[in-house]
């Protein structure tokens, strides 16, 4: 990652919480670990082109309004599958 630099911030209390509750649940090594990652989201984010930007913008909205799947259908057809792969597996007496 090359040469670090400390720099320090004030952020709400709110935020504090969420970084040492993601640390905590061990999605981040540290709060340091979290805020590197934020600032590369936002370096992302910013580095992006406005074209590719819009055209990412779309295709979420349109997967967000296209059709949906049932979840309690979906849940029922795999439970069914792999309570037939288990009752295949099962030795026959």
């Amino acid at each position: 990652m090359g040469r670090h630099e400390r720099i320090s911030t004030d952020l709400p209390a709110f935020m504090v919480g969420e970084l040492r509750a993601a640390v905590d649940a061990g999605e981040f090594a540290s709060t340091d670990e979290a805020v590197r990652d934020a600032v590369m989201h936002w370096l992302v984010g910013r580095s992006t082109e406005p074209a590719i930007r819009d055209d990412l913008r779309h295709r979420l909205q349109t997967e967000l309004d296209g059709p949906a799947n049932d979840a309690d259908a979906v849940f029922d057809r795999l439970e069914a599958k792999y309570s037939a792969l288990v009752a295949a597996a099962q030795p026959k007496e």
